[in-house]
């Protein structure tokens, strides 16, 4: 079991669904996100794979005591997340304290309030970066670390804060002393060393790190390269052990014990590492190579652990895209074996999938493609991002299955996202999002895809900047709608600050999608109390009369108008936005405010359900508890008063409708008190319209804790 979740975490490591045989696109990442404490299986897996740098048992003594707070400052990539981890997991095995992840908030200040209160902890912070022409964190955080070791001292807690060189030179003024630990930089040959016995135990690992060439590659490498090397290694020594079993049954053979084998092997891996550039410079400069082979080949790659008859229609239509079309009918055209034996690869005999032997050759045929034939490329780049699309059944084969498919997007998504990342060139990935928005099960993949993104140590901080790119996109609205979809999940959650901002740049967008999407995003981030005063007064803004955001804020104030939190004394859900209880200083809508966005939303289409679904809600609150009807009549009374004199008169119309279908008169079963409520409230609309020719100011309403 061991085995195969190192297997999975460095699957995750590199980014890289199309060796993963399930359909779930990913085993460590999702279970890191699905929970607040780092799962224990998780912890036994990074203390397996983790090789100690100089001074970390130093490091791990200072972080043992209680109130300690140790602070990494390295760039994304360079092994600071997983030593963090490393960290957390010797606290937890040694002391059984609960570890995870803690969000900084929605504000540049962290709150030091959002510290859990149960002791005996180990909390991982990760200072949001600074974007966008604003600092993320304030100045003043050093100086907030003293109060925080105070708390966490009482608690008998600690804390790890992860941060850039750059952004902690700005931060660390006023700090406690001694923050930052001695830690040396990861030994590439230790860390392969560590990944290497624990994903493969009976492999000869120093055999293969004695060996000067493979010590030359990892000479210098950063953690996630390191595993790239890992993953060369065990590829070519899996075939070698096949291999060996396959000749154990010849006596008179030893090839098994052949050195030239091991040297063939390290000349793979050597070869590897540079992409086979030299070697497919030769295979396609063989004279009489021919078009269709090469996009056989190109297919073959990008299209791995496929069925070959998928890759042989696939191929028949690249080739159209590349106007060069072929017919795959009768006998004309290479068959699916001629063509097997001319890319060089094996054919299983049994899945008739594709394997070509060589340990990253596939990606480095689509980087060869990608470098040789950029006048391709946005060709391609079509085809590629309608491959896992649905295709009716023809005359060749059936159709893929959805789990075919979703495997395949994977492939072609993960493969966009690594481009994207390592290039700083996001075509491919957006060319993928846009022919994607339309397909459901492709859509969710894509979403999938670029939220892992967001999380993986290298790729983050570039996929942080994509996402504040589409957000503000007005090319595609496929580019907005997923930054939005983006931040109401994980993301949203941990990184609530720029969620935020990518809200507030994509509620611009005059796209209906991507407004309806904006619902989800804003709950996401309102169940982060240190970021409901800034969320608020942006859809405020947004709802404002003159704003060119209004139908982003209705959807918006919809979202918060509608959701519940608890029950009233009669049961009936409690609207979030009532709530009048401000406990530890909880933000509280102002009446101006809640009237500004119910302005916005009576003026929502007569076809919206959100409107009478949120006056249901208030005005069952309000029936139930009488402290609630000054807040609730105030805040409807005022959304008329804001508008003008014809707007008001629509507004108020909709509203009596509203009421109306609230609880109709006369009706048998009509309830008098509801009825009761109903009249009191629209006796105030008329006697408001009365005075219509004076300014309207509304009386003062107190939450039930001012009173």
């Amino acid at each position: 079991m061991l085995r195969a979740a190192v297997a999975d975490l460095r699957q995750e490591a590199l980014f890289n669904f199309g060796e993963m045989n399930a359909v779930k696109l990913t085993a460590v990442l999702g279970q890191l996100l699905e929970h607040s404490e780092l799962p224990r299986p998780y912890l036994k897996t990074v203390r397996a794979v983790f090789a100690e740098p100089d001074g970390y048992h130093k490091a791990y003594d200072r972080l043992s005591s209680p109130g300690a707070v140790l602070v990494l400052p390295r760039e994304p990539g360079a092994g600071r997340t997983f030593t963090a981890h490393a960290l957390l997991a010797d606290l937890h095995f040694r002391t059984g304290a609960r570890v995870g992840p803690l969000g900084f908030g929605g504000t540049n200040r962290f709150p030091v309030g959002r510290l859990p209160a149960e002791g005996n902890a180990g909390y991982l912070l990760e200072l949001p970066t600074d974007e966008d022409g604003s600092l993320a964190v304030a100045d003043d955080f050093g100086a907030t670390l003293h109060h925080i070791q105070r708390v966490l001292e009482k608690r008998s807690s600690c804390l790890i804060v992860l941060t850039t060189p750059e952004q902690w030179q700005r931060l660390k003024v006023g700090a406690p002393d001694d923050l930052v630990p001695d830690l040396g930089r990861p030994d590439p040959v230790k860390v392969a060393r560590a990944w290497l016995k624990a994903e493969a135990p009976d492999l000869d690992t120093s055999l293969w790190l004695a060996d000067p060439r493979i010590r030359k590659i990892l000479d210098g490498q950063a953690p996630s390269d390191v595993l790239q090397t890992v993953a060369l290694i065990l590829k070519v020594d899996g075939a070698r052990s096949a291999v060996r079993v396959e000749n154990a049954a010849d006596e008179n053979t030893d090839a098994a014990n052949d050195p030239s084998a091991f040297n063939d092997s390290v000349l793979s891996v050597v070869k590897a590492r540079t992409d086979w550039r030299r070697e497919l410079l030769d295979w396609h400069s063989k004279p009489g190579r021919t078009n269709f082979e090469r996009n056989f080949l190109l297919v073959a790659a990008l299209l791995r652990n496929t069925a070959v008859a998928h890759v042989y229609v696939k191929t028949a239509e690249l080739c159209t895209a590349f106007s060069t079309s072929v017919s795959l009918r009768g006998q004309e055209a290479p068959g699916v074996l001629e063509l097997v034996d001319k890319i060089e690869a094996e054919l299983h005999p049994i899945r008739d999938t594709l394997d070509f032997g060589r340990p990253g050759w596939d990606d480095a045929v689509l980087s060869y493609f990608w470098i040789d034939r950029p006048a391709a490329r946005k060709a391609f780049l079509s085809w590629m991002a309608q491959a896992p699309a649905v295709a009716s059944t023809n005359e060749f084969l059936e159709s893929f299955t959805r789990e075919e498919r979703l495997l395949l997007a994977n492939r072609v998504g993960a493969f966009a996202v690594r481009w994207a990342a390592r290039h700083r060139k996001a075509e491919p990935l957006e060319k993928i999002i846009c022919a994607w928005q339309r397909d459901s099960d492709l859509w969710k993949a894509a979403i999938d895809l670029v939220s892992a993104a967001a999380f993986h140590p290298t790729m983050a901080r570039f996929v942080h900047e994509l996402l504040l790119r589409w957000s503000k996109s007005k090319e595609d609205a496929a580019l907005p709608r997923l930054a939005v979809e983006v931040c109401a999940g994980e993301f949203g959650r941990r990184h609530t600050n720029k969620a935020m901002v990518r809200l507030k740049h994509a509620a611009a967008s005059d796209d209906h999608v991507v407004q309806k999407s904006l619902y989800a995003a804003v709950r996401t981030i309102w169940a982060d109390s240190t970021a409901r005063e800034s969320l608020f007064n942006a859809i405020k803004t947004w709802c404002a009369p003159d704003s060119d955001r209004l139908v982003s804020g209705r959807r918006s104030f919809a979202a918060l108008a509608t959701l519940t939190a608890g029950h009233g004394e009669a049961g009936s859900p409690l609207p979030i936005l009532l709530q009048n209880s401000a406990a530890d200083g909880d933000f509280l809508p102002t009446p101006e405010g809640l009237s500004t966005g119910w302005s916005a939303l009576l003026s929502a289409p007569v076809d919206d359900s959100e409107p009478a679904a949120a006056l249901a809600l208030w005005m069952d609150a309000a029936h139930q508890d009488k402290d609630l009807q000054p807040l609730v009549f105030g805040a409807l009374r005022g959304a008329l008063s804001h508008a003008d004199p014809e707007q008001a008169r629509q507004l108020r119309n909709r509203l009596n409708d509203l009421l109306y279908a609230w609880q109709p008169f006369p009706a048998t079963d009509a309830d008098p008190s509801r009825v009761q409520l109903r009249h009191e409230l629209t006796d105030l609309l008329f006697h408001d319209r009365s005075r219509a020719v004076a300014i309207f100011h509304p009386r003062a309403v107190r939450r039930a804790e001012d009173a």
